[in-house]
């Protein structure tokens, strides 16, 4: 038994997005016996957004309310976050640890990708910025299509696949567009929610959907900085993951205080996005 655990944990290590996929079609076939399939929520509709793209809905990702004690669920803070802390390079250290958690959403579980992770930190976007500085919008996309997708990827894929597709902005990050471009090419359904305000987000929240945002400032200038509004609690806080900083993923943020910080930017439908299956 020892050894098979080291096993597994090793696995887990060196292929964290096949590792994850398994897990995904096992819990599935499991799920599917136990609760027989379901519809995904209602989603509510966003009256005078920017975005113009026709997707077609998928049908639920096998990540959908994943449970395994293969690897951990995060341990929360009830601590109220900072807002100001957010995207704020000189406050944050990004660091040479391996994340290996799972965070809860909207949508289901997911597997928490920090852009700072030994394994591609240094991993050149675009052929010339560090991941750990620039890859905000490849790891934020990237958390979402490895978790309610069938693609297993990691935030080295879609560095790859952003600066293949024109959404990479050389010395600046991502643009805008990397958000609907990448998610609806890997199958999720995108929709501009940049005129929410704090109860139409908390809605959509609650209906099932996730919400990236990208806030004003960055991590590595104020250019900007993307981050996933997971998930709202009773209390009426919210979950963030942010793959800058990991500790600002296990605390509680005030939606309100996050919206307020918004960039004001409209370029492809940003800079709030809802996104489900």
């Amino acid at each position: 038994m020892a050894a098979a655990t080291i096993l597994l944990s090793l696995f887990f290590y060196f292929f964290p997005s096949q590792a994850v996929h398994s897990a995904h079609a096992i819990y599935d076939f499991a799920n599917q016996l136990i609760r027989g399939d379901e519809p995904p929520p209602d989603q509510p509709s966003l009256q005078n957004t920017g975005s113009n793209q026709e997707v077609q809905q998928t049908s639920p990702s096998p990540a959908e309310s994943l449970e395994t004690t293969d690897i951990p669920m995060i341990s929360l803070s009830s601590t109220q976050g900072d807002i100001s802390y957010i995207g704020q390079s000189d406050s944050l250290t990004a660091t040479d640890a391996d994340y290996l958690v799972m965070l809860d959403t909207a949508m289901g579980a997911m597997l928490y990708y920090n852009q700072g992770d030994s394994r591609w930190g240094d991993y050149l976007y675009g052929g010339m910025d560090p991941m750990r500085q620039y890859g905000c919008g490849p790891t934020v996309a990237a958390m979402l299509i490895n978790a309610f997708t069938p693609s297993s990827v990691t935030p080295i894929d879609i560095a790859d696949w952003s600066a293949a597709n024109g959404c990479y902005s050389p010395h600046g990050g991502s643009y805008h567009s990397i958000i609907t471009k990448a998610l609806t090419a890997h199958g999720l359904h995108v929709e501009s929610a940049a005129n929410a305000d704090r109860d139409t987000a908390a809605d959509l929240l609650r209906s099932g959907h996730v919400l990236v945002a990208l806030v004003g400032k960055g991590t590595f200038s104020n250019e900007g900085h993307f981050i996933i509004i997971t998930n709202i609690l009773e209390n009426g806080s919210v979950h963030i993951a942010d793959s800058y900083n990991f500790e600002n993923t296990k605390m509680e943020w005030d939606l309100g205080l996050v919206l307020a910080e918004l960039k004001g930017s409209g370029d492809d439908g940003g800079p709030l996005w809802a996104v489900s299956y």
